[in-house]
């Protein structure tokens, strides 16, 4: 991760252990699957035409997904990690952006009160609600141009860095 994804992943977890919760470690899998989505998302447009900023295009080495609200391809989403990285198991991605996301910069302290502010992300961060059973063990983090892209894993990422 670089400066800007390093602190975003800090506050992250500085969030988390405000609230109780472990760090979580990180994971340079699902960092890989963050940046390559944050950049998928800017330079592609994924999300237009009925998807929203969990889809992928099809101008990658990865199946495409247009993610709707409905949820009917969020299995095919959340197994991004283990498609394109060497992570063997799901990711579970919260996305923020700001302005024009290809010409704006979004900052992380922004990204992570944007989540904060969202009872989804918020709950995803401090395993609330449907993630209460869910002990989140590795991080990623993506940040390009205006578009950030955390994933979280239940699994700690012991596997070698994607090639």
């Amino acid at each position: 991760m670089d400066a800007q994804e390093q602190e975003l992943f800090t506050l992250i977890n500085k969030y988390r252990q405000e609230k109780g919760l472990p760090a979580i470690k990180p994971s340079i899998n699902l960092a890989y699957v963050a940046h390559k989505h944050a950049i998928d998302v800017v330079e592609n447009d994924p999300d237009v035409n009925g998807g929203n900023m969990h889809s992928w295009s099809n101008k990658g080495k990865w199946k495409p997904v247009k993610y709707t609200p409905d949820g009917a391809q969020a299995a095919l989403m959340w197994s991004k990690p283990s498609e394109i990285s060497n992570y063997k198991s799901n990711g579970f991605e919260i996305a923020a952006k700001t302005g024009n996301r290809k010409t704006s910069t979004i900052k992380p302290i922004s990204a992570l009160n944007g989540w904060k502010a969202s009872p989804n992300h918020n709950d995803v961060i401090v395993q609330q609600s449907v993630w209460k059973d869910a002990p989140m063990k590795a991080l990623g983090v993506g940040i390009y141009k205006g578009y950030a892209c955390a994933w979280f894993g239940r699994q700690e990422d012991t596997y070698p860095p994607p090639k």
